[in-house]
């Protein structure tokens, strides 16, 4: 019944946005409000597990991405700096927004891992850097300019209305972190 109710938020969420409420999962799931309650103990406590799923699946990502022998150093780190949770529905940049105006609570575990969930990425840069695969560069700078743009798109920086989701934001940003603005041809990623 938890992930009915887990997979019913989902679905709300893409629907109408974080303006759910329990008796609108109870409705849908054709439940009590009370057996919602007996899984969660507020909106606030299912929107907080969402992201913690979401957190966990985008680690076990990147862990399977630093073990996938079949791709090249650029290529995991590229996937590694674009990855979002399969079907997250926060990919839409009014949906973080509202998150971090509404929850903030639930907001803390999204921004503490976009500041502090780097491991992966510092593992790769490094086998790049002694592989050849990429000069020596200052990380720390690299992954606050990262943070700094990823916020600025959160923020509605970036207009979702001019057809730009957070995953075509991230994807270009990520394209010009790693190649640049120059026009020669370099590694695929």
């Amino acid at each position: 019944m938890k992930e009915n109710i887990v997979q019913t938020a989902l679905s709300e969420i893409m629907q109408r946005g974080l303006r759910f409420s329990i008796r609108d999962l109870a409705s849908q799931l054709g439940i009590s409000t009370k057996t919602v309650y007996q899984y969660f103990e507020s909106k606030e406590q299912i929107i907080g597990y969402i992201i913690e799923q979401s957190i966990a699946e985008m680690k076990q990502t990147e862990t399977e991405l630093y073990s996938d022998n079949s791709l090249s150093i650029q290529q995991k780190l590229r996937s590694a700096l674009v990855l979002l949770p399969r079907g997250y529905v926060f990919m839409d940049v009014r949906l973080l927004h509202e998150l971090k105006q509404r929850y903030p609570e639930q907001w803390k575990a999204v921004d503490h891992y976009i500041n502090h969930g780097w491991d992966t990425i510092r593992l790769l840069v490094k086998k790049g850097v002694e592989s050849g695969d990429y000069r020596p560069i200052d990380l720390e700078l690299l992954i606050q300019m990262y943070i700094g743009a990823l916020h600025r798109l959160m923020n509605g920086q970036v207009k979702a209305d001019k057809g730009l989701s957070l995953e075509k934001a991230l994807v270009s940003m990520v394209d010009i972190l790693l190649v640049g603005i120059t026009n020669r041809q370099g590694d695929k990623y």
